[in-house]
């Protein structure tokens, strides 16, 4: 029956409310009722957010345990993951140790290239742009050089970073009123409440999910931006506060300053 049954069938989701489904339900879903282009632009979709979700998870287990083994960690990812991609169709990178953030970034240009719709694309750079906001605010605050921050764009392609880089004594990073979200965005990541601050920043992709062009009702994009805020509500209603302490003390016994590389995926 395809797109229009798919899209018919799809519940109202509302920012703060528990999902109404699981996120591996909608993309068998999908699977099922999309074909062709649609379907092979959905499945770049999952694919970005795949190699984000799993590079979070993996950091967030070793954070959690430093002695974690690396059979740990694929368990705890594939335990946790709800894209549906399989394992072995993600970039190789992404099963050594350490995944590299300048890689991650590196993966997101190739899909933004790839993407047939606006709607995807730019979705790909807005969360570039984001990332490269917290990259650079984390590395402030953990007291790393300009330096340690251009490390960590190498790889990068041409987005927010050579302004911050030349301004990165700046509060606002060089980008004045670049973003409509900046203000929000920098406000939620400087206090002490990481859950509050990190639901600021969804609030800020929820906002630009519903900003995002959207040609047709019944078109693959409003598949896209369905999943979208369905992992938004997903992952919070999935937050466990004592993990997150755990993963917080964690990261406060780190050596900050001897650190080269530090990741940034919450």
């Amino acid at each position: 029956m395809g797109l229009v049954y798919l899209i018919t069938g799809l519940p109202k989701l509302r920012r703060g409310d528990a999902p109404p489904l699981a996120r591996a339900d909608f993309v068998a879903r999908c699977r099922d009722e999309l074909s062709g282009a649609d379907l092979a632009e959905f499945e770049r979709l999952l694919r970005l957010e795949s190699v984000e979700e799993t590079v979070r998870l993996s950091l967030a287990a070793r954070l959690s345990d430093p002695n974690v083994t690396p059979a740990d960690i694929n368990a705890a990812v594939l335990r946790d993951r709800a894209d549906g991609v399989p394992t072995d169709e993600l970039p190789d990178w992404l099963r050594r140790p350490l995944a590299q953030h300048q890689l991650l970034r590196r993966h997101y240009f190739e899909l933004t290239r790839s993407a047939t719709t606006s709607f995807l694309h730019d979705w790909a750079n807005f969360t570039v742009d984001v990332e490269e906001i917290k990259t650079a605010v984390l590395c402030r605050d953990a007291g790393l050089s300009r330096d340690a921050f251009l490390q960590q764009m190498l790889g990068s392609f041409d987005a927010s970073a050579p302004l911050i880089i030349r301004h990165w004594e700046d509060p606002r990073l060089g980008l004045g009123q670049r973003f409509p979200w900046l203000s929000a965005a920098l406000e939620a990541m400087e206090g002490d409440d990481l859950a509050g601050g990190e639901r600021v920043l969804h609030d800020i992709q929820w906002q630009r999910i519903e900003a995002l062009p959207v040609p047709d009702l019944f078109s693959v994009e409003t598949a896209m931006a369905f999943y979208l805020r369905l992992r938004i509500l997903e992952r919070e209603a999935s937050w466990d506060a004592e993990r997150g302490q755990a993963v917080l003390d964690r990261i406060l016994s780190l050596d900050a300053p001897a650190s080269a590389a530090p990741s940034v995926n919450p």
